[in-house]
């Protein structure tokens, strides 16, 4: 996958700022949506300068229009790595062809209405990086390894349940 020439430089001077700040202010990071209630579940979220359309499907009352909360929750955590992949492998001069994370998570539906004592957090997640490249497997590794390190989304939830981190080099399944 291609990157521009300076995409380094630019992650190079990333942290060279974090690195150089001298209040706890400056490396604070602050993420926001503003999501308002459009029609029965229909909703829309405006994340920046972006408008996001949030729906359930028709047999719980939305009119599938668009992704569901936890579907934008499993992206987000696939989104954050796949940028934290981009930016790590930038880092240690890894070039690859494609780069694909698959996120599914599996939780408790009773657990919305309280039914069983059952509770609606996730029991799990997965996350599955794909990786096709031509460097050395050693190199995607530590690259896969950093990225979960410093990705604030995996970081997030490695705390909150089971996460099983898979990655496939080439096809292959590489332990990590």
């Amino acid at each position: 996958m291609e990157q521009t020439m300076n995409f380094r430089g630019i992650v190079e001077d990333m942290i060279r700022s974090l690195g150089e700040a001298t209040e706890p202010g400056q490396t604070l990071g602050t993420s926001r949506a503003d999501v308002r209630l459009v029609g029965q579940q229909y909703q829309e979220a405006k994340v920046g300068k972006f408008m996001l359309g949030c729906d359930e499907p028709v047999p719980v009352g939305g009119t599938d229009k668009a992704a569901t909360p936890l579907e934008f929750f499993m992206s987000a955590i696939g989104f954050c790595e796949n940028v934290m992949f981009t930016r790590h492998a930038a880092l240690l001069s890894l070039q690859f062809d494609s780069l694909e994370t698959s996120v599914r998570g599996h939780w408790d539906r009773r657990g919305q209405y309280g039914i069983g004592g059952a509770e609606p957090s996730f029991k799990d997640v997965t996350v599955e990086t794909k990786v096709a490249t031509k460097d050395s497997v050693e190199k995607v590794v530590e690259v896969t390894r950093r990225t979960h390190r410093g990705c604030p989304m995996h970081a997030t939830i490695v705390k909150a349940m089971k996460v099983t981190d898979k990655l496939f080099v080439n096809g292959k399944e590489i332990p990590l």
